[in-house]
């Protein structure tokens, strides 16, 4: 049966979470406050760079089930269930910002009226125990406006995102499960049933137990990447290949093979993100978080690894043309949030090297991400068209994306070069018939 749902916010999660809701026959509305994102949207124009979103929206749009706005008071008016999808960074103590969040609730809040009753669900990733802070703030918004019992005009319900960026409708349309956490399980039942046709797994619980579901499940997988990371480091040394050493790993099903190959280090809007709020929140319950926190020291020190193996074949890197493939934090995506292409090509040009960058969808972000180097080293910071392109006249080619595109090249241009695979995507073998100077990441 279709119901009436507003989504706040229309980045990755808002706009993939709407869309989708819509194309399973839901009346849609999603809200964004930036005007010029919203005139895009109702022309069917995606944003944001993610697959298959674009097939989804435009079906959702030409069937009537998806509007979108800027006004607050049409979208909490026509609609039952308020679905909150906007941002929460880090602050510099790891902890998250939660300010865009308040400031949907008390715009929510400035539109209920004496007899109405919303479902507020948290789709954005907040710190557990925000639920229930959120119900009394809430309360508190709309007994300032006098509202009479509160309580009675709403809910909070916890319904954490798992979608990966590239494979984010994929994984809305065919989750892993669904989680949705209330203090009033009716609710969470309501919540849930919004998922119905996809007949997922399902797990409704209470409202800290939801929230902590999220952290958990991402803190775990950065750790099993810091991990492999940690045990790549060891096997250079060792003379071990930390590829096969990861297979024989993966094939044990209480590991699995996912999430287990050694590289330069993770990055995006989520395992960062996630698991400095983990370690804050630890930490306010006089809780030592320290697994947690050497997974974050290792993936920082991992991320200049590419440089320091550069560095053993040339240890003054100044004046060097360096080439680089792949700038977004991973493949299938145009973000750049802790992409480990930030601090490689930072540190390259602090130390005087010339970059030639190219990325298949990110250069845009890219630019906007290093407008101050643009500035300061506006010879020494090239971005290229074409993958190619950056090879011409390079001394060495660091990989720090693993797009598609990479898989197949000509070998022949890596000739003579220094090739650094920051994600193991080649055959060392092969690699090494066209330069001596390769290097993998936990290889011999």
């Amino acid at each position: 049966m279709s119901k009436k749902i507003a989504v706040i916010g229309t980045g990755y999660v808002g706009l993939v979470s709407g869309a989708c809701f819509a194309y399973l026959g839901h009346k849609v509305i999603g809200l964004d406050i930036d005007p010029e994102k919203i005139e895009r949207l109702k022309k069917g124009e995606v944003p944001i760079y993610e697959p298959g979103l674009d097939k989804i929206l435009r079906q959702a749009i030409d069937n009537g089930n998806i509007e979108f706005t800027t006004d607050y008071s049409h979208a909490v008016k026509n609609s039952d269930f308020i679905f909150i999808a906007v941002g929460t960074p880090s602050r510099e103590d790891g902890s998250a910002d939660l300010s865009y969040v308040e400031s949907a609730y008390r715009s929510i809040v400035s539109q209920i009226e004496q007899g109405d009753f919303k479902i507020i669900v948290n789709k954005s990733t907040v710190p557990v125990g925000t639920g229930r802070w959120a119900k009394k703030f809430i309360s508190d918004l709309l007994r300032n406006r006098g509202i009479e019992n509160p309580e009675d005009h709403f809910e909070v319900v916890s319904n954490p995102e798992f979608l990966r960026e590239g494979k984010a409708v994929e994984d809305f349309m065919k989750p892993d499960r669904v989680v949705v956490g209330a203090d009033n399980r009716d609710y969470a039942g309501m919540v849930a049933s919004l998922y119905e046709k996809l007949q997922p797994a399902m797990i409704i619980t209470d409202l800290p137990t939801a929230e902590m579901i999220k952290y958990a499940s991402n803190s775990f997988l950065a750790t099993k990447i810091s991990f492999i990371n940690e045990i790549a480091n060891i096997c250079e040394k060792a003379g071990a290949d930390v590829t096969v050493v990861a297979r024989g790993m993966g094939l044990d099903h209480r590991i699995s093979p996912h999430f287990l190959n050694a590289g330069c280090g993770f990055g995006g809007s989520c395992f960062p993100k996630d698991v400095k709020a983990l370690v804050y929140t630890a930490k306010q319950y006089d809780v030592k978080p320290e697994l947690l926190e050497a997974t974050l020291d290792v993936n920082e020190r991992q991320k200049l690894v590419l440089v320091e193996k550069l560095k053993k074949y040339y240890p003054s890197l100044s004046g060097l043309i360096v080439g680089v493939w792949g700038l977004a934090f991973k493949p299938d995506t145009d973000d750049m949030r802790e992409a480990p292409s930030i601090p490689i090509i930072k540190r390259l040009l602090s130390a005087g090297a010339t970059v030639k960058a190219y990325d298949p969808v990110a250069t845009e972000n890219a630019r906007k991400v290093f407008k101050e180097e643009l500035q300061k080293y506006p010879e020494k910071l090239i971005f290229v068209k074409d993958k190619y392109e950056a090879l011409e006249g390079v001394d060495a080619l660091l990989l720090i994306t693993e797009w598609s595109e990479f898989k197949d090249v000509d070998f022949e241009r890596f000739r003579n070069k220094v090739i650094i695979d920051g994600r193991n995507l080649w055959e060392p073998s092969i690699v090494r018939r066209y330069t001596e100077k390769y290097e993998g990441i936990g290889k011999p």
